[in-house]
């Protein structure tokens, strides 16, 4: 069975909410096949100890309030998710924890496993060659005096190559222009 299989399995399940006899009817495979692939050995709680309060007495506490930031964090974007030092530096400044970094790491990175978080995918963006993309507009600027003047300004971004190139046009008095 190919990755891909695998993985489109595993969104149904996950993503989708479908039970696993829809998936198995979708995808045209064996329900038992499914079954493994929707539930992987990784993911059960044997396999992956020390999530749950009692196992760690350090963590046990702050279990719930780390889970509740990384379930925020799947609506943020990805740059804005906290980070394992994040989620160190704000369990020491707000909630007073005694353990260390490497323990919060250990739970951090278990609890990301665990099945339910929304694994995102992206597509490479087309850059199509010999194309162009121009907008032209007004706007404000300043000189080195700090006064201020308006213009206009044709810009072309060129995605192909990475590039762009601008224009300025900087706008002459309407009165020297309407002296007759």
């Amino acid at each position: 069975m190919r990755m891909a299989q695998k993985q489109y399995v595993k969104d149904l399940y996950e993503n989708e909410g479908k039970s696993l006899r829809e998936i198995a009817k979708i995808t045209g495979m064996d329900f038992r096949t499914v079954k493994k692939y929707a539930y992987p050995e990784d993911w059960r709680p044997e396999v992956l100890p020390g999530i749950k309060a009692e196992s760690r007495p350090v963590m046990g506490p702050y279990i719930e309030k780390i889970g509740e930031w990384l379930e925020q964090d799947i609506k943020e974007p990805r740059k804005q998710r906290h980070a394992t030092a994040k989620i160190y530096r704000r369990l020491k400044n707000e909630c007073e924890f005694a353990g260390s970094c490497a323990t919060v790491k250990r739970h951090a990175a278990k609890k990301k496993l665990m099945p339910g978080r929304r694994n995102e995918g992206f597509l490479p963006l087309a850059r199509p060659m010999a194309n162009a993309q121009v907008s032209f507009g007004d706007f404000k600027h300043y000189d080195a005096g700090g006064v201020s003047h308006e213009g206009h300004a044709l810009i072309a971004s060129l995605p192909y190559s990475n590039s762009g190139w601008m224009q300025f046009f900087p706008q002459r008095a309407r009165s020297a222009c309407l002296k007759d």
